[in-house]
């Protein structure tokens, strides 16, 4: 039977990872704010126009984070042998739809309470 080795500085690191995507989310939002104190008469489509640039920048920094931790977590998913086939249906669905706020409730509810030896199938397929 195959393991993984799921010590304690590999859950922080998928613990650190989980909170990336909400991390760029919470700064494209600071960006927006900011940005609407300093024109405060203009609507949001006319500020997100004028600075096309740095608003692309975070919409793609949100969308590459999202998607790797999204797969990452999917296939962490996929090869754990602990949970039922419901269960990870579960989890997958709930990521897709929720994915910021999901990631880091998966961390908290199975990663972190994960044994160090984690049973895992040899592959997703």
């Amino acid at each position: 039977m195959e393991t993984m080795e799921m010590n304690q500085r590999m859950k922080n690191t998928m613990g650190v990872i989980s909170f990336l995507p909400i991390l760029a989310y919470i700064g494209w939002l600071i960006q927006l704010v900011y940005l609407h104190g300093v024109y405060p008469d203009v609507q949001t489509s006319t500020i997100l126009y004028e600075n096309f640039d740095s608003s692309l920048l975070f919409f793609t920094l949100c969308f590459v984070l999202t998607t790797a931790v999204l797969v990452y977590f999917v296939v962490h998913i996929a090869r754990t042998k602990t949970l039922n086939a419901s269960h990870k249906l579960g989890w997958i669905i709930f990521m897709t739809f929720m994915a910021p706020i999901a990631f880091i409730a998966f961390w908290f509810s199975e990663i972190r309470n994960e044994p160090e030896h984690l049973p895992i199938h040899a592959d997703i397929a």
